[in-house]
């Protein structure tokens, strides 16, 4: 059984009076039922496991009023079967590959999507791939969410995994996106400063958390404005999940189509999916050093979505220039 604690969950549970003086493994096991006991002990030895916001021992006696989180891993499968799916491929060197991913496609298999990733694709296409540790993501140094379009880069050499990781890790890529938001941004330049954790009372999102919370940093800046949306460019100098889309939504302009952070408001025209596309890397080359840049171009749903609220603007905005 292979972990995976970055695409995990985190969840929360308050002891009521009832279960008073019971180990914390044995409070687990049944609010943990797909895994075992003995996994419930080893996710506890690995400091996956807090009470009252500290690591605990498995025998530890619970009382009213605790409170116990459990960072969940996802359960993966063991390894990638290479797949013929479409693949656009944007720069190819002997040490890394990077591709211009679709929306809807998940960048790794993980629960419940066992194939039809872009790294069943990134297999078939070059064979022999960097682990990194991880056989079920072969190649893969970083990640889009599954409605994102746009740049992602593959290691084909441990060599390469390793220093592209190091790379992400030092914060020495830059990464620019393009993203639609609701509403009209009242500054043309902003800088997001704010932490993120994941939302206790809803474990699959995240949410800005001052108690706990990781450091995490978005500068923003708008390209055009529609009245009811605005198209901005976001340049993260941090890594954390979903950040964009909690760093737009903490100003009170989430992102168009996003099902998970803009419910209950509907878009001024028709949106497919998530209009977030990661348009530009620039990244150390693993070798020599030198800057790798690399732009994939604005997809064609994005665009109809901003051609459509150029005209309900009544078409005063003069097309943006992506420089």
């Amino acid at each position: 059984m292979r972990l995976d604690f970055e695409q995990g969950e985190e969840r929360a549970f308050r002891v009521e009076g009832g279960d008073a003086g019971t180990r914390l493994d044995r409070f687990l096991a049944p609010r943990l039922a797909e895994f075992s006991r003995s996994a419930v002990q080893r996710l506890i030895r690995a400091s996956a496991v807090r009470l009252n916001g500290a690591p605990a021992r498995a025998s530890a006696k619970v009382k009213a009023g605790d409170l116990v989180e459990v960072d969940v891993p996802q359960v993966l499968p063991p390894s990638v079967e290479p797949q013929d799916l479409p693949l656009r491929v944007l720069l190819e060197d002997p040490a890394f590959a990077v591709l211009d991913k679709d929306p809807g496609i998940a960048v790794h298999p993980g629960a419940g999507r066992p194939d039809g990733t872009l790294a069943n694709a990134v297999a078939h296409r070059f064979g022999t791939l960097a682990l990194g540790g991880e056989a079920h993501r072969p190649g893969i140094v970083h990640r889009l969410d599954l409605e994102t379009s746009g740049v992602i880069v593959v290691a084909r050499t441990e060599a390469a995994h390793a220093a592209l990781a190091d790379a992400f890790k030092e914060r020495r890529v830059d990464k620019e996106y393009v993203a639609l938001v609701f509403g009209d941004p009242p500054h043309d330049e902003d800088e997001i400063d704010l932490p993120l954790g994941r939302d206790l009372m809803h474990p699959t999102r995240m949410a800005v958390r001052f108690d706990g919370g990781r450091p995490a940093q978005t500068k923003v800046d708008v390209l055009e404005r529609y009245g009811a949306a605005a198209q901005v460019r976001c340049r993260p100098r941090t890594g954390r999940t979903h950040q964009i889309r909690v760093h737009l939504l903490s100003r009170g302009h989430p992102l168009l189509g996003d099902r998970t952070y803009a419910r209950g408001r509907s878009a001024p025209v028709e949106v497919p999916r998530l209009m977030l596309h990661a348009w530009r890397l620039a990244f150390p080359h693993p070798s020599s050093g030198a800057t790798v840049r690399v732009e994939a171009s604005i997809p064609s749903d994005m665009r109809s979505v901003v051609d459509a609220l150029r005209v309900i603007d009544g078409g005063n905005p003069a097309p943006v220039s992506y420089t």
